[in-house]
């Protein structure tokens, strides 16, 4: 797979224009400057990479033990705060890791046991506009 980029990526240097067409997202974000996301033989969106990463916001993603409680509080404080059901994580956008652990320890108590930043996935993208699409 390394090396297949590698190539790819050679030849886009060099002024070749390489059509993929995949399911395999997250090597495509490796290498890819367009996306064009089609379905049922229609164009949903077309966008460049530098798009495609402003679409995909980053967030805080942490765990405690009491994680409900938690998310209540992270969304009356920052707006927005979801719960990943696939990892058991509050996801809370538009603030910082350091923030969010400070805000809940120093006014509730509450121990962060995992925090992390993380970014949007080009897969969670488009698992995102399927569902909307689907709707």
């Amino acid at each position: 797979m390394r090396i297949m980029r590698e190539v790819l990526i050679d030849l886009s240097k060099r002024g070749t224009t390489i059509l993929i067409s995949s399911h395999i997202l997250g090597e495509l974000e490796k290498i890819a400057t367009h996306y064009g996301i089609i379905r049922n033989g229609k164009m949903l969106r077309e966008m460049t990479a530098e798009q495609l990463n402003a679409d995909c916001p980053t967030y805080v993603a942490l765990k405690t033990d009491e994680i409900e409680k938690t998310r209540a509080i992270l969304q009356r404080a920052f707006g927005r705060a979801d719960m990943d059901e696939q990892t058991g994580e509050i996801r809370v956008y538009g603030a910082h890791a350091e923030d969010v652990a400070k805000y809940l320890f120093g006014n509730f108590g509450i121990v962060v046991s995992e925090i992390r930043t993380a970014k949007i996935s080009l897969e969670e993208y488009y698992e995102g506009l399927m569902r909307e699409e689907r709707k």
